[in-house]
C-alpha cells in the first residue's frame, strides 16, 4: 500500500489541531449529563460509604456519634457529603516508625534529666 505524503505549513497544522479540538469539545457539550446524586442516603448505602457495618452505623446513630437523621420516626436518612466529612474528621494519619522511635528518646531523655 503505498503512502502519500502531505506537506503543510505550521498554522495550517495548528488550525486543524484548533478545529478537531472544537468539534470535540462541542461534541462533550452536546451530550446529556447525568441527574445531580440525591444528597440523601439510606443505611445500604450508608454502609457502603462508610464501609462499615449496619450494626456499627446503628450503634453509632444510637450514640449520635454519626450524622444522620430520622425519617418517619425510624427510618434512618444520612447525608453523602456529611458522611463524607464526618469520616475525614475521624480519619487518622499514620505515623512513621521513625517518628515513634524518635518521640520514645525524647521522653526517655526527659525521664532521665
Amino acid at each position: 500500500m503505498a503512502q502519500t505524503i502531505i506537506q503543510v505549513t505550521y498554522e495550517e497544522l495548528t488550525t486543524a489541531v484548533r478545529n478537531c479540538l472544537l468539534e470535540a469539545i462541542n461534541e462533550i457539550k452536546s451530550l446529556p449529563t447525568p441527574d445531580e446524586i440525591n444528597d440523601r442516603c439510606l443505611l445500604p448505602e450508608a454502609c457502603e460509604i462508610t464501609g462499615l457495618s449496619r450494626s456499627m452505623i446503628y450503634k453509632l446513630s444510637m450514640d449520635d456519634s454519626i450524622p444522620r437523621q430520622r425519617y418517619g420516626g425510624r427510618r434512618l436518612v444520612f447525608s453523602r457529603k456529611e458522611l463524607k466529612k464526618w469520616m475525614t474528621s475521624r480519619t487518622v494519619t499514620p505515623v512513621s516508625v521513625d517518628t515513634v522511635m524518635s518521640n520514645n528518646l525524647q521522653q526517655s531523655a526527659k525521664k532521665k534529666q
